[in-house]
């Protein structure tokens, strides 16, 4: 099978204030394999998969004084015989290339990596958080707020396991909001990584308090309420654009499914945009 490749170039600049930050270059989404230099070295090897974000720390080879050239080299059909099957062997549009955004990320030495939420409809709320290069004497604390930005319930804060840079918090919120398709309330939590009294660095997270349950023999339900799903799977892809997606697009694609007295959508294997 022919194989094109997909050659981009990029050239761009950093603020200088990021000088001491570590900085990491996101792919949001590329068909398929792909490889990226920047500055002229390689970022790393070549990821293969063209439905997940992946990304790159790139403070080594990023100038922060002067312009930059990201240079990504994107082959149509994959290495990988499975990725090809799963990708490329399919009942679908087949397109090629950077489909979603790429972009910077500049954070702290230490910086919380990315957060896990289990939040109940009973108002338990468990925060898993996962901090990259953790200080020995560091700890998280959060605190859970309405999306306008006003505090709900009191801070609550646990030390890092050392080690592992691992934590896990947990607190109760009396009577929440509950989420559901009909009710989508959602709330906020803002996760700090402290020194003492001194914060490393900040992260926000949406997310609402519900509870899924698969009763045995009964069926789904979604805060103590059966709920019969109908819905249809889902890809992302347009006629005009193919796999590049607009919020406009993906709400059509929402509203025609609810015009059908559908109430589910599923993703089709791979996430939509997170954005």
């Amino acid at each position: 099978t022919f194989n094109e490749h997909g050659l981009y170039e990029h050239d761009f600049t950093v603020p200088a204030r990021w000088a001491g930050q570590r900085v990491f270059i996101v792919f949001e989404g590329v068909m398929t394999d792909t490889g990226a230099k920047l500055n002229g070295h390689s970022v790393g090897p070549t990821h293969q998969g063209g439905f997940y974000r992946f990304k790159y720390e790139v403070t080594r080879q990023i100038k922060f004084v002067g312009t930059n050239r990201l240079e990504v080299d994107v082959a149509r059909h994959s290495a990988n015989a499975s990725v090809n099957h799963a990708e490329r062997d399919a009942d679908y549009w087949l397109f090629a290339g950077i489909y979603r955004p790429v972009y910077l990320e500049a954070v702290p030495p230490a910086f919380i990596e990315r957060v896990a939420i289990d939040a109940q409809a009973d108002g338990n709320f468990t925060l898993n958080t996962f901090v990259d290069q953790a200080p020995g004497d560091a700890a998280v604390e959060a605190q859970i707020q309405t999306l306008a930005g006003d505090p709900v319930g009191a801070p609550f804060r646990a030390a890092v396991k050392a080690g592992t840079g691992e934590v896990r918090l947990h607190t109760r919120i009396v009577n929440p909001k509950t989420w559901s398709a009909e009710t989508p309330n959602l709330y906020s939590v803002r996760v700090r990584l402290k020194r003492g009294d001194e914060v490393l660095h900040t992260y926000q997270q949406r997310f609402g308090f519900r509870t899924i349950e698969v009763r045995a023999g009964d069926g789904f339900y979604v805060n103590g309420h059966k709920v019969i799903l109908k819905g249809a799977n889902r890809h992302s892809f347009w006629p005009d654009s193919g796999r590049c997606l607009s919020e406009a697009v993906h709400r059509l694609d929402i509203e025609t499914i609810k015009d059908m007295n559908g109430n589910a959508g599923r993703m089709s294997h791979y996430p939509p945009d997170a954005q």
